[in-house]
């Protein structure tokens, strides 16, 4: 049987991150629960008391089996909304994320950091609308894969004048290198469905519905684990995305008087 643990906000106890092992496949899947914000924007806790804590909880459980020849064929990590949203991530709750200075050093950019360089393959099933930071959080992963019926990407940052940070910045790069492609992303604020962010690149795989995505995402994990069961996964990631990883820093801002 699955094991799962419920990750929640150290204020109120609010479930942030369901994390659903299934232990025979040795394979994650992290659920958002969309409990604190329905469309799963990237708060506060979120980020530090659920991903943050789920994804470092799947690296010691890993290392665990590293430290004692307990890899088997691999292991592989999913992150996906519950199925019952139509939303994996709407971005972040931008509000009090910009009122933060602290915000996208301690809490954005370390899940960031954590993703690019973890060391089993991780695969983000995107279900429905992933759109700002949402977007940035499922090219962190290694791999992904898309509702074809329903939900666009997007960086919308231009429609509402705003800049995109350095670190949602580099989990773009880690994905795109086509200046034309990131001229698409970036500043014109292309919405992408799933038919035409496969054809560019963006997600690796299509399926029908939520459900269908998520299966999609099993076998792909199924597929792809056993590249880490020699345990060079992290240090191989370390080298293919050292720039963005250069990235997941951002500087203070002056003041302007």
């Amino acid at each position: 049987m699955p094991t799962e643990t419920v990750y929640r906000s150290s204020e109120d106890q609010t479930p942030l991150v369901r994390s659903v092992l299934h232990e025979q496949e040795h394979v994650w899947v992290l659920y958002l629960t969309g409990q604190q914000t329905k469309d799963n924007r990237l708060t506060h806790a979120l980020l530090r008391d659920g991903l943050l804590a789920a994804l470092r909880d799947v690296r010691r459980q890993w290392n665990e089996w590293v430290e004692h020849e307990e890899v088997g064929e691999g292991a592989a990590l999913i992150t996906s909304a519950e199925l019952s949203s139509k939303i994996f991530s709407n971005g972040l709750d931008l509000f009090n994320a910009l009122k933060d200075p602290h915000f996208f050093n301690e809490y954005l950019n370390p899940v960031f950091a954590e993703l690019l360089t973890f060391p089993i393959p991780t695969i983000a099933a995107i279900g429905g609308h992933a759109f700002a930071a949402g977007f940035t959080l499922a090219l962190a992963h290694d791999y992904r894969v898309m509702n074809a019926q329903r939900g666009y990407l997007c960086m919308n940052e231009i429609e509402f004048g705003a800049h995109i940070p350095r670190g949602m910045l580099g989990a773009i790069q880690s994905v795109v290198k086509s200046s034309t492609l990131m001229r698409k992303i970036v500043l014109e604020g292309h919405r992408f469905p799933g038919s035409e962010a496969l054809q560019a690149g963006l997600v690796d795989a299509l399926a029908d519905g939520q459900e269908g995505t998520l299966r999609r995402a099993f076998e792909l994990a199924g597929q792809v684990k056993s590249r880490a069961a020699k345990n060079a996964w992290q240090v191989n990631k370390e080298l293919v995305h050292r720039e963005s990883l250069a990235m997941q820093f951002e500087p203070p801002r002056v003041s302007k008087l």
